[in-house]
């Protein structure tokens, strides 16, 4: 199906539109949308702005109808597809078809199944509908929301800094700090944009992280979370992790079921929220029941911080989805956590087997570069069709 350059301007205004909503709009994803007449001109736009209030495609008709501008036969640009069920909002296809729009272009299908078939309701009342224009970049603006119902599990994103020799940290263990000072701003950006941030034990003894967002502008989500994997609980209750933080995140302690209840209670009594969870064959604690036990506080996104052996870990056990490495114009001469030894119990035996990333951008941040990549495709199946191509969907957690 081809689609003018037109229809790609107006998909990416309705992509620009649904991101002034981030990090308001959980459980729901973020969407745009835009009305243009059969001439291009524009007539409404609007974009879903928080949890139970009008979704995308209602705010763009109310925006015309406001202006003054009849929207019969005109073209709808959507980020997802619309509605077709009674949730805190009515269906937005009754409307769309009330309205007598006379064509949709939707660049992704909903994989939530109790509001999915706004597709098949607006082509049977006779509006001709296209899907799939720049569906990877939809995809991609909620990543979590589509994990959550696809993987049946949380985003993982696995982020680390590293010199241009490899090197996570000096030889003296030193790791402050290999990034300049705007790559840390962005850090601190995206660990907003994340519904939980997770480290190790060891990282947050060693550096008295904290892991929450500092000095920049935090939208007014629902409750967000400092992640710390303790199977000993040997964190103190007057570590910094522990403080109050600015940004409103809760600290959540994952433990073993052996740990230590005296402790558990301490941690408690801090301010802390500490869950027992199964241990992982290898000896850890289990990622799938921290994984599950997120999704059941409604996370929909993890950014992991470190240290090496919780990323080898989640990147071994094919619970990771996208790379965010950080790159400085440091040589630290080969110090004591090179990338080398990122702890992966199952290490590739050939480079054909090795990991490689898709989708992959590079950009520069300060004096800093960071590439993102994607470690799998299983969220970028056939947009048109749903559920996406079983090849393409990951077992869900049990």
């Amino acid at each position: 199906m081809s689609h003018t350059a037109a229809d790609e301007r107006w998909m990416r205004r309705a992509l620009a539109l649904a991101r002034r909503a981030e990090g308001r709009t959980r459980p729901n994803p973020l969407v745009g949308a835009v009305l243009v007449d059969p001439r291009g001109e524009l007539l409404g736009e609007g974009y879903h702005r928080a949890a139970g209030e009008p979704h995308a495609e209602i705010e763009a008709l109310r925006d015309a109808e406001r202006l003054g501008n009849p929207v019969a036969g005109a073209t709808l640009y959507v980020t997802l597809e619309p509605c077709n069920h009674h949730g805190r909002t009515g269906p937005c296809t009754e409307a769309l078809l009330e309205a007598g729009i006379g064509r949709a272009v939707i660049a992704v299908r909903d994989t939530h199944t109790e509001a999915a078939g706004g597709v098949e309701r607006l082509r049977n009342a006779g509006v001709a509908v296209e899907v799939g224009l720049l569906g990877e970049e939809a995809v991609e603006l909620n990543a979590g929301f589509f994990a959550s119902h696809v993987l049946g599990r949380p985003l993982v994103t696995l982020k680390w800094a590293m010199t241009v020799d490899g090197c996570t940290s000096l030889a003296s263990g030193e790791s402050k700090w290999i990034t300049g000072v705007e790559a840390r701003q962005e850090v601190h950006h995206q660990r907003a944009r994340h519904d939980a941030v997770l480290a190790g034990i060891g990282t947050v003894l060693r550096d008295g992280a904290r892991l929450s967002a500092r000095g920049v502008p935090v939208p007014p989500a629902p409750p967000r979370f400092r992640v710390v994997l303790d199977s000993s609980l040997r964190l103190a209750p007057d570590a910094p992790f522990l403080a109050r933080a600015e940004d409103g995140s809760s600290p959540l302690v994952f433990c073993s079921e052996a740990a230590e209840e005296d402790s558990a209670r301490e941690l408690r009594a801090a301010g802390a929220t500490v869950v027992r969870v199964s241990a992982d064959p290898a000896g850890g604690l289990s990622g799938r029941e921290v994984l599950r036990q997120l999704a059941s506080r409604g996370v929909q996104s993890v950014y992991i911080e470190g240290g090496r052996t919780v990323a080898g870990y989640f990147l071994s056990s094919g619970l990771a989805d996208r790379v965010e490495a950080w790159l400085a114009p440091v040589l630290a001469g080969g110090g004591a956590s090179h990338l080398g030894s990122l702890q992966v119990p199952l290490p590739p035996g050939t480079m054909a087997e090795a990991w490689r990333l898709s989708r992959v951008s590079l950009r520069q941040v300060g004096e800093d570069w960071v590439a993102t990549g994607w470690l799998h495709g299983r969220l970028f199946g056939d947009v048109e069709g749903l559920p996406l191509s079983e090849g393409q969907i990951a077992p869900k957690l049990s």
